[in-house]
C-alpha cells in the first residue's frame, strides 16, 4: 500500500524512532520534527478552545490535563 498508493491517499507516519524506518520509506516522506510545547501554551490553548466551544471548565481540570500532557 505504501509503494503505490492511490493519488487521494495521504499517510501520516509518527515515530520517535526514525532510525527504524526503512530508507525506502524515508526517501518518499516529508519530515516534520515537533518539539514539546510549554505548559503555559497548553493551558492557554485549552482555555481558548473551551471558550470558543462554549465548554464550561474549571482551573483544576485544565491543570490536570496540562500536568499529564507531557508537552
Amino acid at each position: 500500500m505504501l509503494e503505490e498508493p492511490p493519488k487521494h491517499v495521504k499517510f501520516i507516519l509518527a515515530t520517535t524512532e526514525t532510525h527504524k524506518v526503512p530508507e525506502t520509506i524515508i526517501s518518499r516522506c516529508q519530515r516534520y520534527d515537533f518539539k514539546r510545547i510549554s505548559d503555559t501554551d497548553i493551558n492557554d490553548r485549552l482555555l481558548h478552545i473551551a471558550k470558543e466551544e462554549k465548554i464550561k471548565t474549571d482551573e483544576k481540570s485544565i491543570n490536570y490535563i496540562v500536568k499529564h500532557s507531557s508537552g
